[in-house]
């Protein structure tokens, strides 16, 4: 049996609390709803002033809001990897978007949260990006605990919203009508070019297929096979709880959108920007059609509502590869937040994503500045099942202390590690240190009082700094096919010769026809 191993490594949390799964309280339905490259400020209940997202808002005003939440990591695949097994880069199965190999995956030995909570008596459920096992390996999220899944399993894939292709559990659905559309058009590695069409009522048209309005749009696909799902698993019905995580790609670039709605205008602002925030707002409209599903069918009252991004700042058209960290902020949405760097660093403005739980409930409404990662979901939800977090070593902390307004009982973390091949951080309390590698100078920042991390204070706390060094020492396995912090990279390409010369080289899916992208070209 192919997941026979990582079963057994469940019977202990079963055995020793058999008795929480037939608790006399009724479990709640679980929902995470995770968005895509999703930027500090894009919600107006974080501060975005340019539009409204009223469904998310109300959402996060009525529940627990975060204001210094990380995700693990400052990509896509790594970050989904940790929320899923609750387990940091230093030890997980993916570590970046990519190994020596290639695009990795989780592995049938990894414990997923969407595992526990089956055998914990939950229907799970899967729609959205997965980007951490494609099609032919054991990390598909159908081998990894979900009954049901929908949507792009390859996360290079999930780069099209025109795709020629989706998965529902293993069955490839095909959309013929969207075979010509043109990928590559869509990149644009300077941007500021505006490479969709749309008309004057803002709906997207694609001339280059044979029926320009005939396309079909990804994200629309994915919102009906949600709905599918969560009709389905009705909790009043089935008698049942369920776990749903929904992984939108929206509103990850190149930006392209089927409705500029209000975004149609101004135009005197870059479309690039105006359809960025276009998609932020198809995606409040869509939670706000789930919310109001789980009301009309008696289960929002039983159902608590986790909503985050994967990590940090990322705008289309601003991506330098050679100097990734200097992400500027977009000047018209200024949606960054008042962070340094952004995607792919581990510097405050890669991993500080927007994170709030809702359950009203049951839980008042509060803003935290208590310092949180997207790992604390896996013990969380644990414990809203009924079943004892220490039962699963993660690196996350059950913050139920906190929802449930006993502070006093939270017990923060020690620290949270981040890293990036050779860059690395750790928060540690109200302190920040960071270092571009291990042969580079630590810096320490007090990230409570200097957000911007300005002001560079390793030679002020010289001990503080010999602490963080030590968690960035300590905290990572050498792994035979990623880059390690201590390595070189001249160690790295050995791996990837090795891989070529031993035929470990991954198979790598490409968003309908394109062979490179224009950087790779």
């Amino acid at each position: 049996m192919a997941n026979s191993s990582k079963y057994l490594a469940l019977l202990p949390i079963f055995a020793a609390y058999g008795s929480a799964l037939i608790a006399k309280e009724t479990k709640p339905n679980i929902v995470f709803i995770l968005a895509d490259d999703m930027s500090y400020r894009d919600l107006s209940c974080y501060g975005q002033m340019r539009y409204q997202t009223p469904n998310i808002d109300l959402l996060a005003t009525q529940g627990v809001r975060f204001t210094e939440a990380y995700a693990a990591a400052p990509e896509c695949a790594p970050s989904r990897c940790s929320l899923m097994t609750g387990l940091h880069t230093g030890h997980s199965s993916v570590r970046i978007n990519s190994s020596a190999r290639g695009q990795d995956n989780l592995l049938d030995k990894d414990v997923t949260i969407a595992e526990v909570l089956k055998k914990a008596g939950y229907h799970t459920g899967f729609t959205g990006k997965w980007g951490i096992g494609i099609q032919g390996t054991e990390g598909v999220p159908y081998k990894q605990g979900f009954d049901y899944t929908f949507g792009f399993y390859d996360q290079t894939e999930a780069h099209t919203y025109i795709p020629y292709y989706l998965f529902e559990n293993d069955r490839k659905i095909e959309y013929p009508e969207n075979k010509g559309f043109d990928m590559n058009a869509r990149y644009d590695k300077t941007g500021n070019t505006a490479r969709n069409k749309y008309n004057k009522d803002g709906k997207l048209y694609i001339p280059e297929l044979k029926n320009p309005y005939g396309y079909t749009y990804s994200e629309n696909e994915i919102e009906k096979a949600t709905m599918k799902f969560l009709d389905k698993n009705n909790s009043k019905k089935t008698n049942a709880p369920f776990f749903l995580y929904f992984a939108t790609p929206l509103p990850h670039g190149p930006v392209i959108v089927d409705d500029m709605g209000e975004m149609m205008h101004p135009d005197s602002v870059l479309q690039l920007t105006r359809e960025w925030a276009a998609m932020v707002i198809k995606l409040d409209r869509f939670v706000g059609k789930l919310v109001a599903f789980l009301k009309e069918t008696g289960q929002y009252d039983n159902t608590i509502i986790f909503f985050a991004s994967d990590n940090g700042y990322s705008m289309p058209g601003y991506f330098d590869r050679g100097n990734a960290p200097l992400w500027p902020d977009d000047p018209w949405l200024k949606n960054k937040g008042p962070f340094t760097g952004g995607k792919f660093s581990v510097l405050e403005g890669g991993c500080r994503v927007p994170f709030f739980i809702s359950w009203p409930a049951k839980y008042k409404p509060a803003v935290l500045n208590q310092p949180v990662w997207l790992p604390d979901f896996f013990p969380t939800a644990m414990q809203l099942a009924g079943l004892n977090p220490v039962q699963q070593k993660t690196d996350g902390i059950s913050l139920l202390p906190l929802l449930e307004g006993r502070i006093c009982d939270y017990q923060p973390h020690q620290y949270m590690y981040f890293s990036k091949a050779r860059e690395q951080a750790v928060r540690m309390g109200p302190w920040k240190a960071y270092r571009k590698s291990p042969d580079d100078k630590t810096e320490l920042y007090l990230v409570e009082e200097d957000t911007y991390t300005q002001r560079d204070m390793s030679a002020l706390y010289p001990e503080m700094v010999k602490i963080a060094n030590a968690v960035m020492d300590t905290s990572y396995t050498k792994h035979p096919w990623y880059w390690n912090p201590n390595e070189t990279a001249d160690d790295y390409k050995k791996k990837v010769q090795l891989a070529k010369e031993t035929g470990n080289v991954l198979p790598v899916n490409r968003p309908n026809d394109v062979k490179k992208f224009p950087w790779e070209q």
